[in-house]
């Protein structure tokens, strides 16, 4: 057994990495902890590899316990819905809600991402991985961002706790999103965590991992720097944005009696934005829980404004389809009263919140899931980025959580979005971390797409984001008021808005070589020895 070894031979180890390696992205200023937190763990795991150990309930009780504790610390800001007043349920209900959100989802991502051990442990079996053991990190490395880029499929894959959210205050580092994406940051995390690792558990092995490692800082810096210094600041056509944070949450908007209040704030901020020249007023994310179609009274309110105050008025509000379909949705009113045709529909809708998954099983297992939204229908999401063309250019819209999704601002640049208007509600979030963790995702989708984006928040956060992912006129949570600031519609693209996530499909290709190679080995050999035992014609 190995002197590094030695001193990590017990699985409590697992969850004490796992929680530090979370920590970095609840406090991304603790950014650089992200570069030795998994460390334990990896030493760990190797040396179990190492060991011969093969059971797969074994390995996959390993990656439970490692993957459980990092869930449940990403997801603790589940406390602060507590006593969710804009459910209309009781504090004991909400107590409950509230749990089963926490531990259930921490315990639904758990179980997959667990699979990860068993899996890495199968393919470090094959010839390749045994031959040069050196590529065990690079191993673990492809499969957890792999193990990402999966959980941003299906409605249980909700992409919240990446280790990239981490890194977002260290210094370029981030920026290496624009060239390769998120998950190269991801990647190069894990490698360098795995190569100290090896480094650790192989002493004669030392200065080739330590070089490794080296290498994929500078690598990694030289990425980052790429990525930030081409990104387009200040540059093409310009316009005034405002976005307003009227503070007014969930549990007042959608009470009659807060109706014409915040009618009041918002026409008293729509003033202020006309006054300070703004070309653009942004509201947040169905600012008032109404529809906006032709002929109701929120759409004859928001073309008052617009008219009244000679601004371009975006906001969030719900549309009917034509075949009876609710939607989130954000229209465009111009100075003239009129209203775009092009009206943005939410393309990510949120599980449990703007629809049931599998409702009618839900409403007898855990009716209460089903009754936590507001909404008593499930919202249709919707299917295209579509653009709003301006006389500044084409603008696209995100909404809400559609920003945690990097392939649908991808979506929106490739059909040729010059700035991103995001209005989202985050006032569930109160000021926990969950709103600045929100947040830290639309800045790295500015960084990945080169644009400017505009965030507008019910509660908070209110930004704007430069294609750098640096914010600019900050609004706190839980405070009303509105940001105004200048934003170029940009048409210069980032290589990761070319090949968008081809690192993550070249990764999955390398990691599926293994086990190919391994059968093709295995049938190799199994001939050769049949070969062996025929005898020779006389």
């Amino acid at each position: 057994m190995k002197n590094a070894a030695k001193l990590i031979t017990y699985p409590w180890i697992l969850p004490i990495s796992a929680a530090l390696t979370a920590l970095p992205l609840l406090f991304p200023k603790a950014g650089v902890l992200g570069f030795v937190s998994m460390i334990p763990a990896l030493l760990f795991l190797f040396h179990r590899v190492e060991e011969g150990q093969n059971r797969v309930r074994r390995f996959y009780r390993y990656g439970f316990f490692y993957f459980f504790p990092f869930y449940l610390v990403n997801y603790y800001w589940f406390l602060a819905l507590y006593p969710m007043s804009f459910a209309g349920i009781t504090k004991g209900q909400a107590a409950l809600t509230v749990a089963l959100c926490w531990v259930g989802l921490t315990l639904l991502h758990a179980v997959i991402s667990a699979c990860l051990f068993p899996l890495f442990a199968a393919l470090c079996r094959t010839a390749p991985v045994k031959k040069f053991p050196l590529m065990m990190p690079f191993l673990f490395s492809g499969l957890y961002a792999v193990l990402e880029w999966c959980l941003t499929h299906t409605f249980v894959g909700v992409p919240w706790a990446r280790l990239a959210l981490g890194q977002i205050e260290m210094p370029f580092l981030p920026n290496s999103a624009a060239l390769f994406g998120i998950y190269f940051i991801t990647f190069c995390l894990c490698l360098f965590n795995g190569l100290i690792a090896f480094l650790l558990l192989h002493p004669a092995g030392r200065r080739t991992a330590a070089i490794l490692a080296a290498g994929v800082v500078v690598f990694h810096t030289v990425c980052g720097v790429i990525g930030y210094c081409t990104a387009d600041v200040g540059k093409g056509n310009s316009m005034v944005i405002a976005a307003v944070q009227g503070n007014v949450g969930s549990a007042e908007k959608w009470n009659a009696e807060y109706t014409q209040r915040t009618k009041e704030v918002y026409e008293s901020y729509t003033a202020k934005a006309a006054d300070a020249g703004a070309d653009m007023v942004v509201f947040p994310e169905t600012f008032l829980p109404f529809y906006m179609d032709e002929g109701t009274p929120l759409r004859e309110y928001i073309c008052g404004l617009a008219t009244t105050y000679g601004i371009t008025i975006r906001c969030g509000a719900f549309a009917a389809g034509e075949n009876g379909e609710e939607y989130n949705a954000v229209f465009t009113v111009y100075p003239d009263g009129r209203v775009d045709d092009t009206v943005y529909k939410k393309r990510k809708l949120v599980p449990f919140g703007e629809y049931v998954p599998f409702r009618r099983v839900a409403e007898v297992v855990v009716p209460v899931f089903a009754d936590i939204g507001m909404l008593t229908e499930d919202l249709t999401p919707g299917q295209s980025s579509e653009l709003v063309d301006t006389k500044w250019g084409k603008i696209g819209t995100l909404i809400c959580f559609d920003s945690i999704y990097e392939v649908l601002t991808l979506q929106s640049v490739r059909d040729g979005a010059n700035v991103i208007i995001l209005p989202t509600n985050d006032s569930w979030f109160t000021d926990s971390a969950a709103a600045y963790m929100h947040n830290n995702q639309a800045r790295y989708r500015a960084i990945e797409s080169n644009r400017y984006f505009v965030r507008a928040a019910d509660t908070g956060i209110t930004d704007i984001i430069t294609p750098k992912g640096k914010t600019e006129g900050v609004l706190a949570p839980m405070t009303e008021g509105m940001t105004v600031g200048t934003v170029y519609l940009n048409t210069g693209r980032t290589l990761y808005s070319y090949i968008g996530n081809l690192f993550v499909y070249l990764l999955i290709a390398a990691l599926a070589a293994l086990p190919l190679w391994q059968l093709w080995h295995t049938i190799h050999t199994i001939k050769e020895k049949k070969k062996e035992k025929t005898p020779h014609a006389a």
